[in-house]
């Protein structure tokens, strides 16, 4: 760390107001848009020199010093990012001197009389906020997407301002530490102390620089002339065994993308750190993908699911490198432009690693049953959002940009053809290295590639919210299709699918649906219309009511296992848009899960028996429970078992059922289910049998032994507690947000006390939390208003709770709509049951 000149009283602190002739927008609370133009067009050739010092304990601040490094054409007012208290800033100097700068609305302002034409530099003291550093007893790490890294350190924090960053971390001396790039040096300090010295980047986004240190296991993968690491903290031997699968797939990720892009890998390192607690699946960030240790270390008996949900999200981090991080959007309304690309290619990157899977029912199963479920709601959006300020570009993330763009993507190629999307493609990714783009950008280059109108397929597509709700009529000799916009724009979702014409004679017709009405003649009268069997159809598909009955009764017949699964999917959403009866849709679902042979289809359907069960009464539901206890035990299908008693652990209201489980638990075998199973089961059972709550939890306890694991047994476990007193503490402690740091956790928590057993006395839990569902936002990470809200709602199932839910919008006509779509969303099961009523 280099010596400093003491700087005294520079700064000035307002708190609002500016002065004549200067914009609004720029000095606004967060990132404005209209900020982040301004800066783009001034600030030339940015770097970062950055030094930290982490402390041993938790509760002692993590110090800084940032020198930023820049061009300008002519001395311009400099505005910086920090979302920070003023009294963290220690000192300022600009190109060595002493600065006047003013600190306001979370911007240090630098006077234009400060700064020359050509080269700057701005350097800062300050002390880090603790909000991205995600700080444990033992490790942590950075966090900084989307618009984090100003918590952490002084920068200018949007995407389109990409720079290079060397960085010095001084740490306890018995830590690791790992980064964006290799370390170039390590020198002991005190006895206790060392420094760390880091590589510069390539030009990086400020929300992908990242570091982790801490008390971590370190192991190397060589494959040919690459070296990948990997920091961990597992002490299962079981689990980092599987560390040889999880390199094999980075690598054959990493292989498949350079061939496909014809772009060798971009940046100078590629190392993995798989964290306890993560709050997401995985981070791209480059040389440093961070990953949930849950998602990549599996438990014993992993599922069919589970295996190819590692795979695709090692695939989904690992394209990231070349789309989201070496061409990167240029602002946040187009962060899908990064998302569609990772998920899509996923899918592609994934089908050779599982020659066994039908990957079309898989993609169906991913990725379009994930997007239906966010776009059947009130609160869908499109897939390309307004954003005004990066403060809430958190907000914009959700199942339409993951797993809807993906589906519209496919779309897209099959309209281009795979030869043309790949020779665009590797025209955007050359155009565009090491720079930003946005959808606009990414379309005009496709457009040379394609002979249809990209332009017009886009604006429906990507531009529109909500998706086409299709009707089928088979009469006489015709097929009559009818798409309807819901939301009564008169859209046309341009799109192909098959339809199985039932009749005199059957026949397969494939349908392009070109206008909002079609109809099909026949040389022959038909009888029934099977729509979308090949599944590449989207939206709500409305069979008329005799050929609904027809799938129904012969589902379990038809050998194409793809259509099998596209036919699942739309008979659960036109169960769920009243269309079919709890007592038909769960009399269909033990007729099929009693024959299904495909692990992923039987998983679809264990998954839709919740909301059926939910709707009987005591002893009908009982018996029906019975049933699928019997079936968890006989199942020819090992994984179908586990997800039977899965469903059930988290679903059963049977005393006796319970019971069973409750044996289950006791004997604790490890031939049928995990450890995590086991202290999922022992929350349930503890809110099933209070009286034995405290039994089970310290017994549950005592078979923990990961320190980690053992930290989040005893956040998680006092949300099950019998004594409501306690309950109503925890509660309150939520609602602060140092009580929330890991938040996988916290919302785990919250779930718990919003338990479906406790629906009618958790009502008053709901209020409050939304209340401070915009504080969660600030202070969270990006998808954690989503699940705050989501482990709200999720169990509740009451009137009173929609009432509740209704009463808070209803008060907040101008509530943030981005905010509120969150709501509408995690509340689609009570507007279901009682919206209208």
């Amino acid at each position: 760390m280099k010596k400093w000149i003491l700087w005294i009283g520079a700064a000035v602190v307002l708190a609002s107001c500016h002065s004549s002739g200067q914009r609004p927008a720029l000095y606004e609370s967060g990132v404005s848009q209209e900020l982040a133009i301004a800066r783009k067009q001034i600030i030339r050739d940015l770097k970062y020199d950055l030094f930290f010092s982490i402390p041993q304990e938790k509760a002692q601040p993590v110090t800084g010093e940032v020198t930023l490094s820049f061009r300008l054409d002519k001395p311009e007012e400099i505005i910086l990012d920090f979302r920070e208290p003023a009294d963290k800033i220690s000192a300022v100097a600009v190109n060595g001197k002493p600065s006047g700068y003013v600190f306001r609305n979370e911007h240090i302002i630098v006077p234009a009389g400060e700064v020359v034409a050509g080269e700057n530099t701005v350097t800062v003291r300050f002390t880090a906020g603790d909000q991205s550093l995600n700080r444990n007893e033992e490790f942590l790490y950075t966090l900084l997407v989307p618009d984090r890294a100003r918590t952490v350190f002084p920068c200018f924090e949007q995407p389109d301002l990409k720079a290079q960053f060397a960085l010095s971390l001084e740490v306890p001396a018995s830590w690791k530490a790992v980064s964006n790039t290799y370390q170039t040096g390590e020198e002991q300090g005190r006895v206790d102390r060392k420094t760390i010295r880091f590589a510069r980047t390539e030009p990086l986004s400020t929300y992908l620089f990242a570091f982790a240190a801490g008390e971590f296991e370190r192991q190397e993968y060589t494959k040919g002339d690459r070296t990948i690491a990997a920091y961990y903290r597992e002490t299962d031997p079981e689990k980092v065994a599987q560390l040889d699968i999880i390199f094999n797939q980075v690598m054959a990720s990493l292989e498949w993308q350079e061939e496909f892009t014809g772009v060798p890998y971009p940046f100078a390192k590629y190392d993995i750190v798989i964290l306890p607690g993560f709050q997401y699946g995985g981070m791209e960030h480059t040389g440093a993908t961070f990953y949930n240790d849950t998602q990549l270390f599996l438990g014993k008996h992993p599922t069919p699911d589970e295996i190819l949900r590692r795979a695709q999200l090692i695939a989904h981090e690992t394209s990231h490198m070349w789309f989201g991080d070496d061409v990167t959007m240029k602002w946040f309304d187009d962060v899908w432009t990064k998302e569609v690309f990772a998920n899509y290619f996923a899918a592609c990157i994934s089908e050779p690693m599982f020659p066994e899977v039908n990957h079309e029912l898989n993609w169906l199963r991913t990725y379009t049953a994930a997007s239906l479920s966010e776009d059947r709601t009130l609160g869908t959006n499109a897939i390309k959002q307004d954003l005004g300020n990066l403060s809430d570009a958190g907000l914009i993330y959700g199942q339409i940009i993951y797993n809807k763009a993906p589906v519209m993507m496919k779309k897209l190629v099959e309209l281009m053809g795979w030869e043309n999307f790949r020779e665009g493609i590797r025209d955007y990714v050359r155009t565009y290295a090491y720079g930003n783009a946005d959808w606009e950008d990414l379309v005009r280059i496709l457009n040379r590639h394609a002979d249809v109108d990209l332009e017009a397929f886009s604006r429906v597509w990507v531009h529109e919210k909500g998706m086409p709700h299709i009707y089928f009529y088979a009469k006489g000799n015709q097929l009559e299709i009818k798409q309807r916009d819901p939301y009564g724009r008169g859209l046309l979702w341009r799109q192909r699918f098959n339809v199985q014409v039932l009749g005199e004679r059957d026949t397969l017709v494939e349908v392009d649906m070109r206008d909002t009405l079609l109809r099909l003649d026949f040389p022959f009268r038909i009888s029934r219309a099977v729509p979308n069997v090949d599944g590449r159809g989207y939206g709500l598909f409305v069979p008329d009511a005799g050929s609904q009955l027809w799938i129904l009764e012969h589902w379990a017949e038809m050998p194409d296992e793809t259509a099998r699964q596209s036919l699942l999917m739309q008979l659960y959403e036109n169960y769920l848009a009243g269309n079919l009866s709890d007592t038909d849709w769960l009399t269909f679902l033990f007729k099929g899960i009693g024959t299904e042979k495909n692990p992923l289809i039987a998983s679809t359907l264990v998954s839709y028996f919740p909301l059926p069960l939910q709707a009987l009464e005591e002893v009908p539901r009982a018996v029906a429970e019975q049933k699928l206890f019997g079936l968890a035990a006989s199942h020819p299908l090992a994984s179908c078992r586990i997800q039977l008693l899965r469903m059930l652990m988290a679903n059963q209201a049977s005393g006796q059922v319970a019971g069973y489980f409750y044996d289950i638990w006791k004997n604790a075998s490890e031939n049928l289910l995990n450890e995590s199973d086991y202290t999922t089961l022992a929350y349930e059972l503890s809110l099933r049998f209070p009286e034995k709550s405290a039994e089970i939890l310290a017994t549950q306890r005592g078979r923990i032994t990961n320190p980690d694991r053992l930290r989040q047994f005893d956040f998680i476990s006092r949300a099950v507690s019998p004594d409501t007193l306690a309950c109503d503490s925890l509660f309150r402690s939520l609602l602060q947000a140092e009580n929330r740091r890991i938040e996988p956790w916290a919302a785990t928590a919250l779930r718990y006390l919003n338990h479906p057993l406790r629906d009618s006395y958790a009502v008053k839990y709901i209020r409050p939390a939304l209340e401070e569902l915009q504080e969660v936002q600030r202070t969270g990470d990006i998808f954690f208003p989503k699940n705050w809200v989501a482990a709200l709602l999720g169990g509740h199932r009451c009137e009173a709770a929609y009432r509740e839910v209704e009463a808070f919008l209803q008060a907040r006509p101008d509530y943030p709509p981005l905010l509120k779509n969150k709501i509408l969303q995690a509340a689609y099961p009570l507007y279901r049951l009682h919206a209208g009523k």
